[in-house]
């Protein structure tokens, strides 16, 4: 098998934050340390086999030992059992959720949990069955309602434009 390099590291790394992240809790933290490290990952001059090989991952700003030996372990086998395990929690489209702007990881995952809503398409049929969808939020105590428009719509509705950002997903979904 032949080695990851260091773009296919970082998008891996990248991943490993975004299910960290995703799973909640305290790894918050690490989710942005893992995302901080791709990056540095992403914009190395030296060949990743050769820090690696010559043990010097932690000279990267952002990357500690923990960090160094997940480095290493994707390299080398372009997984690492940790994101394997977080792999089998979620299916792959709760990822992709996340690239909605202002639809934050806590609202991903109650958007899944709650309602079952596993993916792009699956919200993006929500907004076109122009299906409101209740998220509880645990600060509030209550429901609130987060709306979303196809994209046609907002264009020419600026009530959804405003509906959507008062509930907190800042603008209006569209695909």
């Amino acid at each position: 098998m032949s080695k990851a390099n260091a773009p296919q590291v970082a998008k891996l790394l990248r991943e490993y934050a975004q299910r960290t992240a995703l799973r909640g809790g305290n790894p918050y933290y690490r989710a942005k340390a893992y995302s901080r490290a791709a990056d540095s990952l992403a914009a190395l001059a030296e060949p990743l086999d050769r820090l690696v090989e010559e043990e010097r991952l932690t000279e990267i700003p952002g990357i500690g030992e923990a960090i160094a030996d997940i480095i290493t372990k994707l390299h080398g086998t372009g997984t690492h059992p940790s994101l394997e395990k977080l792999r089998k929690e979620l299916p792959d489209g709760v990822l992709e959720m996340l690239t909605v702007p202002g639809l934050r990881p806590e609202k991903v995952m109650r958007l899944y949990k709650d309602l079952g809503i596993a993916s792009l398409a699956d919200l993006e049929a929500a907004a076109k069955d122009d299906r409101r969808l209740t998220v509880l939020h645990r600060r509030e105590g209550g429901p609130s309602s987060i709306y979303f428009a196809p994209a046609s719509q907002a264009a020419c509705d600026p009530v959804a434009v405003r509906r959507a950002e008062h509930f907190g997903i800042g603008g209006v979904f569209s695909h």
